[in-house]
């Protein structure tokens, strides 16, 4: 099994995982003691997990054009480009997300006012970006596998 498969779901289970704990932190002011160190925390292994995925893609996608059909590469460039767009949400999600959790967000700070109305907003669209972008790569994914795999098609 390729190091991308393994590294690209673990990307994915972190981003995920990191998107929903940025809408809870957002969302449930009260959790946001608990939970500011857990959404920092999965936002940087995400983006780092992203990173070594990335790099391990770029091998793959490189073995895949020198040896696969063309149906397998359009596959494997369309899965790269939904992997650019996960990697774009996450690394904006992170960086809001810092900004926020010692910032307008922060635990001690009071609930309300328009700047920690207008971040959590940035957040959670961010969030939301993440999990979608992070849906679309994986069915990329799944017909990346699959292109060169009649027996594995569906239809």
């Amino acid at each position: 099994m390729p190091a991308h498969a393994v590294l690209g779901l673990l990307a994915l289970l972190l981003s995920v995982l990191a998107a929903l704990t940025a809408l809870v932190y957002v969302g449930v002011p009260r959790t946001r003691r608990a939970l500011r160190w857990p959404v920092v925390v999965l936002g940087v292994l995400a983006m780092t997990t992203i990173v070594f995925a990335g790099e391990a893609g770029k091998t793959l996608l490189t073995a895949v054009e020198s040896l696969g059909s063309s149906e397998e590469v359009l596959a494997a460039q369309a899965h790269g480009h939904g992997s650019d767009a996960v990697t774009t949400s996450v690394f904006f999600l992170l960086a809001s997300t810092l900004a926020t959790v010692w910032g307008p967000l922060r635990p001690t700070r009071p609930a309300g006012g328009t700047a920690a109305r207008w971040w959590a907003a940035v957040v959670g669209v961010l969030a939301v970006t993440t999990l979608v972008s992070a849906v679309v790569v994986l069915g990329h994914a799944l017909e990346a596998v699959t292109a060169g795999n009649p027996a594995w098609q569906v239809g």
